[in-house]
């Protein structure tokens, strides 16, 4: 990619911020502000609906504690950037131990500060169970509904899809009201992951949107699309910080900060949910494929040897990057070479990791296909 789509890009996040022209430690404390900010989702449902399993599949990780008895109180994940996404599990009614009044079961938290609500269940739902969800439409900002372990829906009479809109209209539409849909979710084959990631990106404020897209696994190429845009805030937020903090010559005439662009790879495989557990999925004739993106691969592994693996990249694009830059007027007061050659270095990263998490996502999804 040129420098001047480069550019292009740079000047449109920080137009959609309102902060074109900004100094780089107006734009570092915006973004920083950004990452901070809380996301709050909570998953509500009886005990074995697979709460937990599915929040798991939405990070891409394991973040819940199997140690902890589900369904008898509140319990926090967090996780995410700066640890900035919060999924609370809150049992459902058939969860409560027998002294609590399912009544007073709200006063425990505030519903209005999660920004999303995900009332599951798994075959029928009871009354118990319906009542209780009414009381959380009553009190939360917004709801999903979930009908979880889809893969064991069946009849001998019916086709799939004509239970589906049965169980819809019976147990959500009927129940609830017609504004309200219902999303078919298995966490064992993976139907409706995608949908259900979707689902929750539309109802967010577009910085949280941004956030989830930066920090759950992608289930579909839509997703990592988006995960890829979201991910530029990633490369934005380091680069303020290797243009203050430059040490290293790299040639061209430019000093870096080597530790910071590590750091920032790093921080874009973390959005890619490059985990150690995902890449050990990849064949060798995954890896063979990928050549060219096996120096971020190898540099997302790397420890102690990091720098040996980044350098001689550094060094390959600083007279490019060196010579674009002669003169240019970058839309931040302060920039320079430095902080576009960590830009464009972030941008390869993003490709790359993108480029890995979409081999991944292939073979999940063939996992999913034979489960």
């Amino acid at each position: 990619m040129e420098n001047k789509e480069w550019d292009k890009e740079l000047e449109k996040i920080l137009k959609d911020m309102g902060i074109e022209g900004s100094p780089m430690v107006v734009i570092h404390e915006r973004l920083k502000k950004d990452f901070d900010k809380v996301l709050n989702i909570g998953f509500i449902g009886s005990p074995g609906v697979g709460k937990s399993t599915l929040m798991d599949k939405i990070a891409g990780k394991k973040i819940t504690d199997s140690g902890i008895k589900p369904g008898v109180a509140v319990t926090k994940h967090v996780w995410g950037e700066n640890g900035s996404i919060v999924f609370y599990d809150l049992p459902g009614y058939n969860g409560l131990p027998k002294e609590h009044n399912p009544e007073k079961f709200w006063d425990q938290f505030e519903l209005d500060e999660f920004d999303i609500l995900i009332c599951m269940f798994s075959n029928k739902l009871n009354e118990d169970d319906a009542n209780f969800f009414n009381l959380a439409i009553k009190h939360a900002n917004d709801v999903i509904f979930v009908r979880s372990k889809s893969d064991d829906i069946f009849d001998d009479e019916k086709t799939v899809d004509e239970l589906k809109i049965e169980i819809e209209e019976t147990y959500v539409k009927k129940l609830f009201g017609l504004e309200y849909s219902l999303l078919f979710i298995s966490s064992r084959t993976g139907e409706g992951l995608s949908e259900l990631q979707d689902t929750i990106a539309q109802r967010l404020s577009s910085d949280l949107q941004e956030k989830f897209h930066r920090n759950a696994q992608a289930y579909s190429e839509s997703f990592l699309n988006a995960k890829e845009k979201a991910s530029l805030k990633t490369v934005l937020f380091y680069s303020t910080i290797s243009a203050g903090s430059s040490a290293i010559p790299v040639g061209g005439g430019i000093l870096i900060d080597i530790k910071n662009n590590i750091k920032m790879v790093k921080a874009i495989g973390k959005n890619f949910v490059l985990t150690e557990k995902r890449l050990s999925i990849l064949t060798d004739n995954s890896k063979d494929k990928m050549e060219e993106y096996n120096v971020f691969l190898g540099l997302l592994k790397a420890g102690v040897g990091a720098k040996d693996i980044y350098m001689p990249l550094l060094k390959k694009y600083a007279p490019k990057i060196a010579l674009a830059n002669g003169g240019k007027l970058l839309p931040i007061v302060g920039a320079g070479a430095s902080f576009s050659l960590t830009f464009y270095m972030g941008k390869q990263a993003i490709n790359s990791c993108k480029e890995i998490s979409r081999e991944l996502l292939q073979k999940e999804i063939n996992n999913f296909n034979k489960s």
